[in-house]
């Protein structure tokens, strides 16, 4: 049996701010986050009427992640799910609007 060991998603963030031109360190990132995106487009597809694509929202929400990951600054003390949830719910809304 083989176990899959996350690195430290502290040491992730910390290597990323040093070196944003990395894109594994990016694409870790967005991997270890993408749940949430899926999450949130799930409850905003919820109250949507039938013609909305929920695979349409995931893609919006995919580029909200990415905006806060650019713009996330670790040291003011805010976890990072609460600072990019309204980011992605707000890429989704304007991903909405132009529809």
């Amino acid at each position: 049996m083989v176990t899959r060991v996350e690195p430290d998603i502290t040491e992730v963030w910390k290597a990323f701010k040093l070196n944003q031109e990395d894109q594994s360190l990016r694409n870790a990132l967005i991997e270890r986050y993408l749940p949430l995106v899926r999450y949130n487009a799930e409850r905003v597809w919820a109250k949507l009427p039938d013609g909305v694509d929920l695979n349409d929202l995931i893609s919006a929400g995919v580029f909200g992640l990415m905006d806060a990951i650019e713009a996330f600054d670790m040291g003011r003390g805010v976890k990072f799910e609460t600072y990019c949830v309204p980011r992605i719910r707000g890429a989704m809304l304007d991903g909405l609007r132009t529809m």
